[in-house]
């Protein structure tokens, strides 16, 4: 006797079961499509992250990243059913880009683990001091122009290589290097005669690579 409606078992039907499917899900705006993506991809981008940058609070955020950024890429992915790889590029970008960071602030001992200290309720001179010496390396860098700033700022700050810098600024990477070669030393010059800033600056790596 055939079931009635009532006692029928409700399958859920498995939509967009391969890569290139959900990616055209996603490219059509399909309601369901972002929380798939989530469910299916979030969790083994995190541990790639965590065990990237350790375990760190900036893991979320990072994932968050992954994403913002994978949505707006996503009208360029040419395979769709290399969307696994696709997002997984995302992350170590991303990853790559916190560790630069994390480098660049240690860099200027800014603190011990490089992260830029907020300010306390009750001021502790050493976070003070710090805070002075970001202060004071932006008024240095207000002092160059646009195109030396920029420079120096995606090379010594956000950690860009020669190449990604040369691309963002729609340079060549000789002009890059040569620009470099004039900003860096003029600014650790003027940082190493800043009463605020010396005590945390450290010598730039000697040379540029690509």
């Amino acid at each position: 006797m055939p079931l009635t409606v009532a006692a029928r078992k409700v399958v859920p039907v498995v939509r967009w079961q391969t890569p290139a499917e959900l990616v055209q899900a996603l490219l059509a705006a399909e309601p369901e499509a972002h929380g798939v993506l989530w469910d299916r991809y979030s969790t083994s981008l995190r541990a790639v992250l965590r065990r990237s940058l350790g375990p760190d609070t900036e893991v979320e955020d990072a994932l968050q990243e992954v994403f913002i950024r994978f949505f707006r890429a996503l009208p360029t992915l040419r395979e769709p059913a290399a969307l696994g790889s696709f997002l997984f590029g995302i992350a170590v970008h991303v990853a790559r880009g916190l560790l630069r960071k994390r480098r660049i602030r240690r860099w200027f001992r800014l603190t011990d683990d490089g992260e830029i200290p907020e300010p306390p309720d009750d001021v502790d001179p050493v976070s003070e001091q710090a805070q002075a010496a970001v202060r004071r390396l932006y008024v240095i860098l207000d002092d160059l122009d646009d195109e030396s700033r920029l420079v120096f700022v995606l090379r010594h700050i956000e950690g860009l290589e020669i190449t990604e810098l040369a691309a963002c600024l729609k340079m060549s990477p000789a002009t890059v290097k040569r620009r470099l070669a004039r900003v860096t030393p003029l600014v650790f010059a003027r940082a190493r005669n800043d009463a605020d800033l010396a005590s945390f600056m450290a010598a730039p790596d000697q040379g540029e690579r690509s």
